[in-house]
């Protein structure tokens, strides 16, 4: 016969056991959330990268046709 101490130790090992499973998939969930927020930050840091680099690169077309349009000569910036 099991006593009332025996049932008790059934009862709240049981619901330890359903909290430790429920929290195990609640970190593996959260890892898996981190590393697609880590990609998509990594993949926006370079689109913010390039974008500049285009950004630049257009900006120095317009000079050069502006100085090719008066008739000045480059000025070298380095």
């Amino acid at each position: 016969m099991i006593g009332i101490r025996q049932k008790l130790m059934l009862g709240f090992g049981g619901l330890l056991a359903v909290i430790a499973i429920a929290g195990a998939m609640t970190m593996t969930g959260l890892d898996a959330l981190g590393q697609a927020l880590s990609l998509a930050l990594h993949e926006n840091c370079r689109s913010v990268a390039a974008c500049q680099e285009m950004k630049d690169a257009l900006a120095q077309m317009n000079d050069g046709l502006f100085l090719l349009l008066t008739g000045e000569e480059a000025v070298d910036a380095a």
